[in-house]
């Protein structure tokens, strides 16, 4: 509820007067993303939580495309190390072991969760093109849930085999998605004829 009143009556005020200059957004944004991160992690909850908050608060002020135009430097740079950190959590010699059941939970998300959105768009009338396009943008699993596998992982819930398996599954979601996205206006006419399948869901009027 604090935070509530903070970010529609106080934040406002404060970027607004950090806009006046560059270097002073940049530094404000960084301090309030580790100021977040730091009160929700003294408080029991994880600092991602935080830092997720951190994010939305600022990016419902008018300053927002400034301030990931400043951080998108630094935003790329954590991305690279997170990348660094999910290849560290798999082991290697589990590889042989993990790998089919990696593949089936790939394919499953690859394939399995646009159908799903496929199907939920045409039934409510939005267009073949407008439902293959959204279904393309959940074919992967989300970084949060990689880090809830990982504090799964700290708290003593999964193994390392899981916590290995569902990186492994993360990677190779991430990488195939990212290939959809590009050529996916390449992949429409192919999958066009598969989605008329399911022209029976749809509603009276296509959006």
């Amino acid at each position: 509820i604090a935070l509530y009143f903070i970010t529609k009556y106080f934040l406002p005020h404060v970027v607004k007067f950090a806009a006046h200059s560059q270097e002073l957004l940049f530094l404000f944004s960084i301090t309030w993303g580790f100021a977040l991160a730091s009160i929700f992690y003294a408080y029991g909850f994880s600092a991602e939580i935080g830092a997720l908050i951190a994010g939305v608060s600022l990016s419902i002020t008018p300053y927002a495309y400034q301030i990931g135009s400043r951080l998108k430097p630094l935003r790329d740079f954590f991305i690279v190390l997170f990348f660094v950190l999910i290849g560290s959590q798999i082991q290697i010699n589990t590889i042989s072991e993990i790998l089919v059941p990696a593949l089936v939970l790939s394919l499953y998300v690859l394939i399995g969760n646009p159908v799903l959105m496929i199907i939920i768009m045409r039934s409510v009338g939005y267009h073949r093109k407008t439902s293959y396009l959204a279904g393309l943008t959940v074919s992967q699993i989300s970084e949060f849930s990689l880090i809830l596998v990982a504090v799964g992982f700290r708290m003593g819930h999964l193994s390392e085999n899981e916590l290995s398996l569902l990186t492994l599954v993360g990677l190779i979601t991430i990488a195939g998605s990212t290939y959809f996205m590009l050529y996916a206006n390449k992949m429409y006419p192919h999958a066009e004829k598969l989605i008329k399948k399911l022209d029976f869901l749809k509603s009276n009027e296509e959006q």
